[in-house]
């Protein structure tokens, strides 16, 4: 059975149809394009066309697309009830790292509120499927950031050095990076998927915070906890050009004026009452542990990031 989003069924169906010809039958199921398809909707939708299909069969679940596909069908295959092994082909980085972790999550209302721990028996990486074009690349990108920021400041500084400008960005493949990429989720990849996240989600809850798309709160997420990091540990880094380097990628920074500050901080601090604390970092690539930061602290750090911008701004 092949769960995949609507534009990649539109893009390679000739040729996933071609790479398991000689089965006995090929299933679809077509999610929606939203990276967040792994949703209690969606996941009501896929039992429901399941529950059509002979069960007595083995079935080989095939996740072909983002990373809300990766993990809708990680998850379905955990929780099924019937033979099945599950494997994925990730179509952009974003989605081979959530193929890496062990956690799979199902949404609701854009909180992850069921889950299940089990790695696919196969993860297939086809760097010839991939749209890197646009700002497909800018968002992959920021997967090697969050490592070099979570696990490594050597692999940030090698990040700077080889990736100074948009252009370059553009016409260079990650695929030399990639052994790394594995490496840092294989060991932390739980805290490097969670950096930034708290800050992310608060978005979410925020007047005005559909202004931001989904990449946009991410970025956004990770950068405030960063500074937030750096305020609380006090730890030696040059915030200031690291934002300079974002800018100079092409990375929309900016905190969207229509977004108050208090408004913003009170949805960080819901956020914590509900679901999440924060990785507080002691140094680039060095952990401390999860807290929970204090609304003097957000408050501080929100209006700090916006005084950055300005200065970098002119």
């Amino acid at each position: 059975m092949l769960l995949t989003n609507q534009r990649y069924y539109d893009l390679f169906s000739d040729k996933l149809i071609q790479l398991f010809e000689g089965m006995l039958s090929i299933d679809w199921y077509i999610c929606r394009n939203d990276s967040h398809c792994n949703n209690f909707e969606e996941l009501q939708e896929v039992l429901a066309f399941l529950s059509e299909l002979n069960q007595q069969h083995s079935f080989i679940f095939l996740g072909v697309g983002n990373e809300g596909v990766v993990q809708l069908a990680n998850f379905i295959k955990k929780n099924c009830l019937f033979k099945a092994v599950c494997w994925l082909l990730p179509l952009s980085i974003q989605s081979l790292s959530q193929s890496l972790l062990v956690q799979s999550v199902i949404e609701l209302n854009n909180k992850a509120v069921l889950g299940s721990k089990e790695l696919p028996e196969r993860i297939i990486y086809d760097h010839t499927l991939l749209n890197d074009r646009g700002d497909s690349k800018l968002i992959d990108f920021l997967v090697f950031i969050k490592c070099g920021l979570v696990c490594s400041h050597d692999f940030l500084r090698m990040l700077y050095l080889n990736y100074n400008e948009a252009n370059h960005l553009k016409h260079t493949s990650f695929n030399g990076m990639l052994k790394e990429l594995i490496h840092y989720y294989e060991i932390q990849g739980e805290e490097i998927n969670r950096f930034g996240q708290l800050f992310e989600e608060a978005f979410l809850e925020t007047e005005n915070g559909h202004l931001l798309s989904s990449h946009m709160k991410r970025l956004l997420g990770c950068l405030l906890q960063l500074l937030w990091s750096q305020e609380v540990s006090q730890f030696d880094f040059h915030y200031k050009n690291f934002l300079v380097w974002l800018i100079h990628l092409g990375y929309p920074i900016d905190f969207p004026k229509q977004i108050l500050v208090s408004d913003y901080v009170e949805s960080v601090t819901n956020q914590m009452n509900q679901w999440h604390k924060a990785l507080l970092l002691d140094d680039i690539g060095v952990i401390n542990d999860y807290q929970e930061p204090d609304v003097n602290q957000l408050l501080m750090v929100v209006e700090k990031y916006k005084e950055i911008i300005e200065e970098i701004r002119g």
